[in-house]
């Protein structure tokens, strides 16, 4: 694994960055802050470093952004509320204490959907979030400023959260690659949470190798490079994909993507998953979150309701109406699930799906209610799982191909992600 930043020195990297988020971001939104000062510094360090030989591993001198409800201390956590434009956090979380110690360069914190509860990334407080693909596009959500400023070239890599979907959503609609690991693999301590049971963190890159290097240099770890292919891979397909309403470009993909792994030699199989219906699960699973998020932010939504939208408003005071009862039975359903998937994902390397049953639209239209179908699986298994580009709609729009493998076998997945990514037509 390469322990230098791609090209010249770290400063100068740096620099190249920050002059791409200031060429693009004025139309993109995707940053609520940006810390050159706090960035240069770092990139001096890192080249001080270089020099004497003492790097700190693969990230040093590399570029990241920080999704904003992700704590930087001394930094505002606005989690997209507007009522937290002022709650800076004492400490880092845990997540970014690695990155530090790393040696990483954090240019900035990234722009979200409010309170990460939605997937466009339209933030009533801090500006639409745009798709770097197409203007007036939603980039997806709720990491939507993530993967806008991975895919316009603003950083490295990026940070996300992923609760249904929350970071490969916006990677499927913005072209690059999102991963969400197993359950509680990245600490989320430090992180503002939604739904604990479901949260997770997630990270962006352009290619699963830079995914990858991300991931191990997290871990202090030198990436696995077990040679190892798709042949005898047991692959599941799942007949009739939950019988969700896809759209244009997807059943195409889905046919390239598996006549490719029948071509590698994988031994494709029929997964099945038992009473599964993905449009109760999903609204169940948005329920546990406007539940879990009433809980969170209900005293500061009390005290300041004009720092929350409307819209939040009347999600999270549906989910303070909820009582215990409701909440268990809303837990054991989705209980039921995720011992159902994590049955169907014994028996396979990989379970391959769409990302999303769509591409990404426009602000203007009707918000698809289908959008976390598919991802939403993985977080209730606390499964890892990864958005891979794959192919386009129609309009020239990307989609997503995710690949989904059983918790603990996150080596496994990005392995098999980045040979996926080399034969993708």
């Amino acid at each position: 694994m390469s322990t230098k930043v791609p090209v010249g020195t770290a400063r100068e990297h740096a620099l190249k960055a920050l002059a791409r988020i200031t060429e693009r971001d004025p139309q993109l939104h995707a940053f609520i802050l940006v810390l050159r000062d706090q960035a240069l510094a770092a990139a001096d360090a890192s080249d001080a470093r270089a020099d004497k030989r003492a790097t700190l591993g693969p990230l040093d001198g590399l570029t990241v952004a920080i999704k904003d409800n992700i704590d930087m201390a001394g930094l505002p956590t606005t989690a997209g509320i507007a009522h937290y434009r002022d709650a800076v956090a004492s400490a880092d979380a845990a997540v970014v204490a690695r990155l530090k110690a790393c040696g990483a360069v954090i240019v900035g914190k990234t722009n979200l959907h409010e309170a990460a509860l939605g997937a466009t990334s339209d933030n009533p407080w801090f500006g639409r979030c745009e798709n770097p693909l197409r203007a007036g596009y939603t980039p997806g959500g709720s990491s939507g400023g993530s993967a806008a400023a991975v895919a316009a070239g603003c950083c490295d890599f990026a940070l996300g959260t992923d609760t249904m979907g929350s970071a490969r959503i916006p990677a499927a609609y913005c072209g690059v690659v999102g991963f969400k690991p197993t359950r509680d693999a990245l600490s989320t301590a430090g992180v503002v949470p939604l739904s604990p049971a479901l949260d997770h963190l997630g990270i962006l890159a352009r290619t699963v190798p830079e995914v990858a290097r991300a991931w191990y240099g997290l871990h202090g770890v030198d990436e696995q490079q077990t040679a190892l292919g798709f042949k005898g891979r047991r692959v599941g397909l799942l007949p009739g994909l939950l019988d969700v309403e896809l759209g244009d470009g997807v059943a195409r993909m889905m046919d390239t993507a598996t006549a490719c792994l029948r071509d590698a030699g994988s031994l494709l199989v029929e997964a099945r998953l038992p009473g599964w219906n993905a449009q109760a699960l999903r609204r169940d699973a948005f329920v546990l979150c406007e539940i879990d998020g009433a809980a969170v932010h209900g005293a500061a939504m009390a005290n300041d309701p004009d720092g929350f939208s409307a819209p939040l408003r009347s999600l999270f005071g549906y989910g303070a109406r909820q009582g215990t009862e409701q909440r268990a039975e809303v837990v054991a359903r989705l209980a039921v699930a995720a011992d159902t998937l994590n049955n169907c994902l014994g028996g396979l390397d990989l379970l391959v799906l769409p990302t999303c049953p769509q591409a990404a639209f426009a602000h203007s239209a009707t918000v698809p209610q289908n959008q976390a179908d598919f991802t939403v699986l993985a977080n209730l298994a606390g499964a890892p799982a990864l958005s891979l580009p794959w192919g386009a709609d129609s309009t020239g729009l990307p989609l997503g191909l995710q690949l989904v493998a059983r918790p603990g076998m996150d080596a496994l997945l990005l392995r098999l992600a980045s040979l996926l990514e080399v034969l993708r037509p």
